[in-house]
């Protein structure tokens, strides 16, 4: 079939991880309703963690798996046409956390670049970095996403805040 998530991310060649025998990583997810946190909010010293959610997992963890744990935690998820964007958030070479988005899920259902079958591994998730996560609740849901991804592959990962507030701002909506 077609690769998943419009062929960004190549599937993971490796066989999967054996969750009895392997220890689980940390992985530290932030979580915002409507956006995604600025990517100067990460730091090595410092993040959003009023917004974080903590999850002991493997690198062969989809997308799919997090959004299901996710739902666990915020109720809003498990509502029909709530997208969950995500963004994968590391050091550059100079040390400043900079973003790159990955895509898109949803419950229940796939979604056109839906990466809810993209393992950690699938898109070399590095152990320290952290996952933005937007969640647009299903009201907004879909366009928003879809506004955030395009905002981020024009312009790039920094640029995608400043691409959402002024879609924002053209259709009248308050900060």
């Amino acid at each position: 079939g077609a690769p998943v998530g419009g062929g960004r991310f190549p599937e993971p060649s490796e066989a999967p991880v054996d969750r009895e025998q392997v220890c689980p990583i940390l992985l530290r997810l932030f979580c915002k309703f409507g956006e995604h946190h600025q990517d100067t909010l990460f730091s090595y010293e410092q993040q959003p963690v009023a917004d974080e959610v903590r999850v002991h997992t493997w690198k062969d963890a989809t997308f799919g798996e997090l959004t299901e744990l996710l739902a666990q935690v915020h109720r809003e998820v498990r509502q029909a046409n709530t997208r969950l964007s995500f963004k994968v958030v590391y050091p550059n070479s100079s040390g400043s956390f900079v973003s790159t988005p990955i895509g898109i899920t949803s419950l229940g259902r796939r979604i056109h670049d839906d990466v809810s079958r993209t393992s950690l591994a699938g898109i070399k998730f590095t152990t320290g970095d952290f996952l933005s996560v937007a969640i647009y609740p299903a009201k907004s849901g879909y366009t928003q996403a879809k506004e955030d991804e395009r905002g981020a592959e024009a312009k790039g990962g920094e640029a995608e805040e400043e691409n959402s507030r002024r879609a924002r701002a053209g259709r009248g909506e308050d900060e």
